[in-house]
């Protein structure tokens, strides 16, 4: 029978109408639940976080704000954008008169043979944009920079200190959104990474009382802040990735074949409106044992920490660790968003969750 003519072909022709009605609407609705999906994605990764977003964990809280990153997605480093715009935050008036201050201090430092903080050259963050691809999701990030200097850091860290009128640089410019305080406010940006050897060691340093920036904290296992003067390249913006390998070489003499690197967030610290980002680096061969005895003979930043310690890398070790009686208060701002993170990406956020929620309960017992 000819199914092209007459009745037959008439019903074949409707049966296949139907199907392919039916198939092409369910796939135009499928498509339009994934765009309508990516579109409210990209509208909420465009609004910063709040400050009332700051990590915490059971009695451990921290005013870090998790901007971008969950632990589980790794942000390539072909998909960070740095947008240079070549000229230097301006100070309001009170503010240039503490930065002069400071500078003629730390020259008479330097000229007494004191102990003093060099004017490095660094940036201000005065933007970050966080969007999906089109099709994969992945993360992208433009960061938009500002010339700043050490000096200029200081001064508006001052946080609490007093203007003529009563005010303080906290009350009059940083508020409850850390994406509206003004450029002259985030002159720095660090990078931060949580080091794991290759016998399964997580990498803890406590910061030393030289340094300019939350002192005698435990934290990070490197860190290194964004440098003109290091990291700048000609007409290229800096590379984020290259200033994180940079902090492992100069902190612990590790060298960058020796290790995987992979960004894991971009944060800030809402309470002093410092930017940075979080880095996770597994070492290939090297142990705890031997990055310890390779770190005694020597690395070059090794003032910028006086304790180091190896803590078994696994949830209940870890987690423990951070919620320690003894260490909940001492560490710095950094530190448990980033191993938190770092355990999510070893683990995965189910396995890292549930264990830390058996742990706080545990303590609250």
């Amino acid at each position: 029978m000819d199914l092209t003519s007459g009745v037959a072909g008439l019903l074949v022709g409707g049966v296949i109408g139907l199907v392919l009605t039916v198939f092409l609407e369910d796939y135009l609705k499928a498509r339009a639940r994934r765009l309508g999906s990516l579109t409210r994605r990209l509208r909420v990764r465009g609004r910063l976080p709040e400050a009332g977003d700051r990590f915490q964990l059971g009695p451990l809280h921290t005013p870090m704000v998790i901007v971008e990153g969950d632990g589980e997605q790794v942000i390539n480093e072909q998909s960070v954008r740095l947008v240079i715009d070549p000229v230097p935050v301006e100070l309001p008036a009170e503010l240039a008169v503490w930065r002069a201050e400071i500078e003629a201090e730390q020259e008479r430092r330097q000229a007494a043979g004191e102990q003093f903080f060099w004017n490095g050259l660094n940036y201000a963050v005065c933007g970050l944009v966080i969007s999906r691809t089109a099709v994969s999701e992945l993360p992208e990030a433009c960061l938009r920079l500002k010339h700043a200097d050490y000096y200029t850091f200081q001064a508006a860290q001052q946080l609490d200190r007093q203007f003529a009128d009563g005010t303080t640089p906290r009350s009059r410019y940083l508020g409850a959104d850390p994406k509206s305080a003004p450029d002259f406010m985030c002159c720095s940006f660090g990078t931060n990474v949580a080091v794991v050897t290759a016998d399964n060691q997580l990498v803890v340093q406590k910061r030393s009382g030289q340094v300019g920036s939350q002192p005698n904290t435990w934290s990070s296992s490197a860190n290194e802040a964004l440098s003109r003067d290091l990291d700048s390249r000609g007409r290229t913006a800096p590379n984020l990735y290259d200033v994180m390998r940079r902090g492992i070489d100069e902190e612990l003499a590790i060298d960058e074949s020796e290790y995987h690197l992979e960004m894991l967030a971009f944060i800030v610290d809402a309470d002093r409106s410092q930017w940075g980002a979080l880095f996770f680096a597994t070492l290939h061969e090297l142990t705890g044992a031997e990055l310890l005895a390779r770190r005694s003979r020597g690395v070059p930043d090794k003032w910028e920490h006086d304790q180091v310690e190896l803590v078994p890398f696994d949830v209940d070790s870890v987690v423990r660790h951070l919620l320690r009686p003894d260490r909940v208060g001492e560490w710095s701002s950094v530190g448990p968003p980033l191993f938190y993170l770092a355990l999510i990406r070893r683990y995965g956020r189910a396995r890292v969750e549930r264990v830390a929620a058996r742990i706080v309960r545990s303590l609250n017992e």
